[in-house]
């Protein structure tokens, strides 16, 4: 009798022995041909004959080929499992070229299987009712069941404690498959858990599902020896999300941003819903976000983005990531929301200045919320407006002169009347009224003000154009902080590079003031050291006039070369060593200006006053804050980490094992051995703790979905809006199209195909009205 049976390997058992090894394949589609080795070294099975304990496996036979196989042999086959028993009908099947579906169960009187039936997937036949349904919308499948007998039957015997073969038959009444068509049929289709990890670990970091399959036949080898179709991998992705999602897609995103406040201390986040318990608002903000508004949040720029989630909610991003926020709309009172929870989150330290696209709810909500803030709007929302509301080039030319042009408000005036008088735009309704808001955008009145240089959005802009990289208008609300946490890393992974070539690189210094310069290098971050640099350079061009001396400051009166009409002044008090320029770009700014350094050099200073540095543009920014929190981190991400650390160490000995013969032979060996071993592990610890890897369960919150909401800078339809009715192109009727139009074939004396007669028709969506929902709650997830 040639029976099945388990062989348990001893892993510490010394290689030494050599014994029958029979590789047991969790995939029951897995080929027999792809069965590792039958003979492995796993131990010294002491003395005797070792072959009195080896025990033929049922691939033995099916080495020999199908058309040697006997009835009798398979009849007689015994198996440890009922899962032995249907992978051996599987493996027969792909051999022969069929495929197989569960039959018939048969149990005792306390529920135990005692019998289990196999069939081929063609027995029986599909009921008509599909086939005779006329207002079927959708064609019906092809058929596949032809009434086959084919069948396989096992039943537990008591005696020998084994399942034995009680049914076998194996006529088949269809064409049998081709080998190199079996990829295709059902059965033998399964995606390995190994590589259902593999897929969710590529797709998260934003490979699409088709180059994920590339992959996976490259390494494979060919399609047919994946071990499952595109369809099926497609299938996975989806069904991997929609198990994240079972409570919701909002549910889920909740929870993520729950688990992360556990993990991170300082994480802040706040929601609202609706009266209808839908997702409304959304603020987000972990400790390195706290980290960086601590040193930099003296200047905030937020603008908003668009398709960047499926609900078409715009994502407002705060500066270089200060906070992210998800909204239903962009009202007053979202913006006074978003702007409040800032405070909140940043222990009430406001911002020095603000800098937005001139959205009119948004200047309203700056001077309620922010009201000490200096408010400025963006250069390159004003020069667009310019170009498209002013008559010509010229006074297009001539505004965007008096916008950038850094002079004294008095001198403003002055050009501004120029221009007006010379196009003659007294009557422009659009410039009267950017007259009226000059001091949001005149470099003549943001003179003094500290913007650290911004000027416009553009940052945010960029921020904006860069996470449009990770997500997209098909992204889900619990996709999209995963991905925003992507982006994340790898602004900070940019940020932390950066910040190594400044601390342990050193530029080279091109100017004659060598120690002033040198002091820079060592103090400042590379990017304002260039800036700073070229002050130096510059300050070569002015030459000093007059210097007057009072009671504890000097005075000195400078000008350009070539420039003799242009004069500034520079307060210098020699006790601290504090200066101050006329011409405030330092103030503006934040690093000092080439009348500065004049000064400095006038003055034989060695080294750049405290007064003249900025903290914000100091290697040594963040050193006087806590560093990030160490927080616990969750099996989830422990399982993952694990994954892609045994994924790398095994290319590695995969790469090696290949290059030579004795290397692959061996590599399998091991190969086989360790995945026995860890498949024991796995199954030993799912069945102690009676789950594997779980993640975080969070308190449900019973929050649903949020509404598909319509924004100023989405200008598609939603969802509410109603669908376009599909008609046939022949006879402009619905519920068919040209190829099954009943006049067609009337026409033309054919009958018509009952089973194609329709094709699916789109239903109009329902006139919901589109809006805001109306907020009604305010939930704090903050820890």
């Amino acid at each position: 009798i040639i029976y099945w049976s388990t062989i348990h390997m001893d892993h510490n058992t010394e290689n030494s022995g050599k014994v029958l090894f029979i590789d047991v394949n969790d995939d029951a589609g897995e080929d027999v041909n792809n069965i590792i080795d039958n003979e492995c070294i796993i131990g010294q099975l002491g003395s005797g004959d070792a072959t009195q304990n080896v025990q033929k496996h049922w691939s033995t036979i099916l080495d020999k080929g199908i058309d040697h196989l006997s009835d009798a042999e398979i009849t007689s086959l015994r198996f440890s499992s009922l899962d032995d028993g249907g992978q051996f009908y599987n493996t027969y099947a792909k051999l022969v070229g069929f495929s197989i579906r569960k039959g018939e169960i048969k149990r005792n009187k306390n529920n135990i299987v005692m019998s289990r039936r196999w069939v081929c997937a063609k027995e029986g036949f599909r009921t008509a009712r599909k086939e005779d349904n006329l207002n079927c919308k959708r064609e019906a499948r092809p058929i596949t069941r032809t009434g086959c007998k084919a069948a396989f039957r096992i039943r537990f015997d008591r005696r020998s404690n084994e399942w034995v073969v009680g049914e076998f038959k194996k006529e088949h009444n269809h064409d049998l498959v081709a080998q190199l068509e079996t990829q295709f049929v059902r059965s033998h289709r399964h995606i390995k858990d190994s590589d259902k990890a593999y897929v969710i670990a590529l797709h998260n970091v934003g490979i699409k599902s088709n180059q994920i399959m590339d992959n996976l036949i490259q390494q494979a080898g060919g399609y047919e020896n994946v071990g499952f179709i595109p369809k099926d991998l497609y299938n996975h992705v989806v069904a991997d999300r929609n198990s994240n999602m079972r409570d919701g897609d909002a549910e889920c995103a909740l929870a993520y941003l729950q688990a992360k406040a556990e993990m991170d201390s300082s994480f802040f986040y706040r929601y609202t819903v609706d009266k209808e318990s839908c997702l409304a608002n959304l603020f987000w903000t972990d400790s390195q976000s706290w980290l960086d508004y601590e040193c930099f949040g003296d200047v905030l720029a937020f603008d908003t983005t668009y398709k960047t989630n499926v609900y078409k909610k715009p994502l407002v991003i705060l500066t270089t990531v200060f906070g992210c926020a998800v909204l239903v709309d962009e009202t007053i009172d979202t913006y006074i929301w978003v702007l409040q929870n800032i405070l909140v989150a940043m222990n009430n330290k406001t911002p020095i200045s603000v800098v937005t696209d001139g959205d009119k709810a948004m200047s309203a909500v700056i001077r309620s919320v922010f009201p000490e803030s200096r408010h400025r709007l963006c250069v390159w929302h004003l020069d667009r407006n310019a170009f498209a509301n002013l008559p010509n080039t010229e006074a297009y030319e001539s505004f965007i002169t008096c916008m950038v042009r850094y002079v004294t408000p008095d001198e403003f005036e002055d050009m501004w009347k120029k221009m007006v008088d010379k196009h003659n735009l007294h009557n422009h309704e659009w410039l009267h009224e950017m007259y009226a808001k000059k001091r949001k955008w005149a470099e003549a009145y943001m003179r003094g003000h500290f913007f650290s240089g911004c000027r416009s959005t553009q940052r945010c802009e960029a921020m904006n154009a860069f996470f449009n990289r990770y997500v997209n208008r098909k992204t889900r609300l619990y996709q999209l902080f995963q991905q925003v946490d992507r982006a994340l890393t790898r602004i900070r992974h940019n940020e932390m590079g950066a910040d190594f070539s400044s601390n342990y690189t050193e530029p080279v210094l091109i100017t004659k003031l060598v120690k002033i310069e040198k002091h820079a290098a060592n103090i400042l971050t590379r990017e304002m050291f260039n800036m700073v640099q070229e002050e130096i350079m510059n300050e070569q061009t002015f030459i000093v006039l007059d210097s007057a001396e009072s009671e504890g400051y000097h005075t000195y009166t400078l000008t350009q070369y070539e420039c003799p009409d242009s004069k500034w002044e520079v307060v210098y008090y020699p006790k601290d060593q504090h200066m101050k320029c006329s011409c405030l770009l330092f103030e503006s700014y934040g690093y000092p200006c080439a009348h500065l350094f004049a000064i400095m050099k006038a003055e034989h200073l060695k080294q750049i006053p405290l007064s003249c540095i900025m903290k914000r543009w100091l290697k040594t920014a963040k050193s006087d804050l806590f560093d990030k929190h160490e927080s616990e981190i969750s099996l989830d991400v422990v399982s993952m980490a694990r994954f892609s650390a045994l994924s790398f160490s095994c290319s590695q000995m995969c790469f090696f094992g290949s290059r030579t013969k004795e290397g692959f032979e061996e590599l399998k060996v091991e190969i086989a051995r360790l995945k026995c071993r860890m498949e024991e592990l796995y199954n030993s610890n799912i069945n102690a703790n009676g789950e594997g890897i779980t993640s975080r369960v969070g308190i449900k919150r019973n929050v649903r979905d949020p509404a598909i909401v319509k924004t100023k800078g989405d200008h598609g339809s939603t969802s509410n809006s109603s669908a376009k009715i599909r008609r046939c192109s022949n006879c402009r009727d619905v519920g068919h199209t040209r190829r099954t139009c009943p006049s067609i074939h009337i026409h033309q004396g054919e009958p018509v195909d009952s089973d194609n007669s329709y094709e699916f028709m789109e239903q109009p969506a329902s006139n919901a009205p589109v809006g805001s929902p109306n907020l009604q709650t305010d939930y704090v997830g903050d820890i």
